[in-house]
């Protein structure tokens, strides 16, 4: 099997595993590949996954359970059907060759970290399915943080991962649950997010022992 077919299988199979995602409307998956900085170096595979589009679009701030959800409760990682949200895996490639790894060191640098632009779209929907373009809203963020998954952002953990499973590789895990945002819809129609569209996607890590000072970067785009 080729190497980047490889790849995108044990990605898959690696998301698959997650217990992560919650209820609500998920779309289909999107996974990249992120060549290496230098030849020699680690590359990376990310996976968009378990997005959550709300429609209609109700959130309750304060809500834990139910369509209208937008809290997480304890050991949750993921977008809730409320406030909608997205997942991001990523897959190291080549790590046990590096220098510091086969010397049985451990990362300095405790976490990797990732961002991304995001931009949601919402619509106000008549009862015949309908809307007007003037009411559409837009709500953008520039490079937020993506909130890690559990401990999976952890360096060392993907460390022992891979020296715990020789025949696997492993990476960093994130989500995002979005904030509630106010649309404010004309009577008679109902506020609907139409889409998600997440752009320039970032991960990094600063690390002189293990990973070395490296930043992978992907300009998407990646729909919901």
């Amino acid at each position: 099997m080729p190497a980047v077919l490889t790849r995108l299988l044990l990605a898959f199979l690696a998301g698959a595993a997650l217990v992560l995602a919650g209820p609500g409307a998920a779309h289909a998956s999107q996974t990249v590949e992120i060549p290496a900085a230098e030849p020699g170096g680690i590359s990376v595979t990310a996976r968009f996954h378990s997005a959550v589009v709300p429609q209609a679009y109700d959130p309750d701030p304060t809500a834990a359970y139910g369509p209208r959800q937008c809290q997480l409760r304890y050991h949750e990682y993921y977008g809730t059907p409320g406030c909608g949200g997205f997942q991001i895996g990523f897959t190291l490639h080549d790590l046990r060759s590096r220098p510091g790894y086969q010397a049985g060191l451990w990362a300095e640098d405790r976490n990797f970290d990732a961002f991304a632009d995001t931009a949601r779209t919402f619509r106000c929907v008549r009862p015949d399915g309908g809307f007007d373009p003037a009411h559409n809203l837009v709500v953008r963020t520039s490079q937020t943080p993506l909130s890690a998954t559990y401990y999976m952002t952890d360096s060392n953990w993907v460390i022992s991962q891979h020296r715990a499973y020789p025949d696997q590789e492993f990476g960093p895990h994130f989500y995002v649950n979005f904030a509630p945002v106010e649309v404010s819809c004309p009577a008679g129609t109902t506020p609907t997010q139409y889409g998600l569209k997440v752009t320039n996607l970032r991960l990094t890590i600063d690390d002189p022992a293990v990973y070395g000072h490296l930043g992978w970067t992907h300009p998407g785009p990646f729909y919901a």
